[in-house]
């Protein structure tokens, strides 16, 4: 009998109601009108963008925007949507046993006027990286493109170079005002190699050292590496680079798809249409 009455206890007590022990509170963020009926959704959480399914195309909904930054037209009819990954979606019908997977890319505008690049100005490929003088993982993309990719594609690739220098290195704004001085006496893109080839070494010293290599007026050097007009096309490069997403370096962007991942080669290939 107490044993039975034990067991009545805590049975009890398990399906006795929980008791609340927090309140929840909640407040709408935003409130927008897509301008057509949402069927379905699905986020990127590392680009902080909604993907809006709707009869006629997938709208991608910038959650700190506030506002629609772009759109993907449908030639067929779906009311689901999922997202795979940072290219590709996921696209499906109710009463249907077909899938569609697309690919998608955003296409960023990137500012090259009055920019330095190597390669045909009309080149079917613009490949544009936002680096850092200091930062390893550029000097190692810097390598392969220079071995790698321009020599595989002389006349298909135009290279430009957007300064992003990161806060965390001390002197990778010096180097890049010293590359862009450099580049006004037609050595930009030996000195850009050089200084990258010794990211890890990057100061004062070195900087001087590599002009003096490089045969430069260093007069003009030091006046031009402290011009106002070198440090607006820096400022110019960063807020188009936080414009478009960037936060870290390398940043790759062909003709203004940002490149995350895959090989380079293959994606150049696709663009060029070979």
């Amino acid at each position: 009998m107490l044993k039975r009455l034990k067991w009545t206890i805590v049975l009890a007590v398990l399906l006795m109601p929980a008791t609340a022990i927090a309140a929840v509170s909640a407040e709408t963020l935003i409130q927008a009108d897509v301008g057509a009926p949402v069927l379905d959704v699905t986020t990127s959480p590392e680009d902080d963008l909604a993907f809006l399914l709707t009869p006629k195309a997938v709208l991608i909904y910038s959650v700190d925007e506030k506002k629609t930054v772009d759109q993907i037209p449908l030639e067929g009819v779906y009311d689901r949507i999922a997202f795979l990954d940072s290219e590709r979606l996921v696209l499906t019908r109710a009463k249907s046993s077909q899938i569609d997977v697309i690919r998608f890319n955003r296409i960023y505008a990137i500012d090259l006027k009055d920019r330095i690049t190597k390669g045909p100005a009309h080149a079917p490929v613009t490949l544009v990286v936002f680096d850092d003088y200091q930062c390893p993982y550029c000097a190692r993309l810097d390598r392969y493109i220079k071995e790698q990719i321009l020599p595989q594609f002389p006349d298909e690739v135009r290279y430009a170079i957007k300064h992003f220098p990161l806060s965390s290195h001390p002197f990778a704004y010096e180097g890049a005002m010293a590359a862009l001085a450099a580049g006004k006496q037609g050595k930009f893109w030996e000195f850009h190699s050089r200084l990258l080839a010794n990211h890890n070494q990057v100061n004062e010293t070195k900087i001087l050292e590599i002009a003096s290599e490089l045969k430069l007026d260093m007069q003009q050097f030091n006046k031009d590496r402290t011009s106002e007009a070198l440090r607006k096309k820096i400022s110019e490069d960063v807020d188009n680079g936080h414009a478009i997403g960037v936060t870290g370096t390398p940043s790759i962007f062909i003709n203004g798809k940002r490149f995350k991942k895959g090989d380079l080669i293959e994606t150049i290939l696709r663009e060029v249409g070979r």
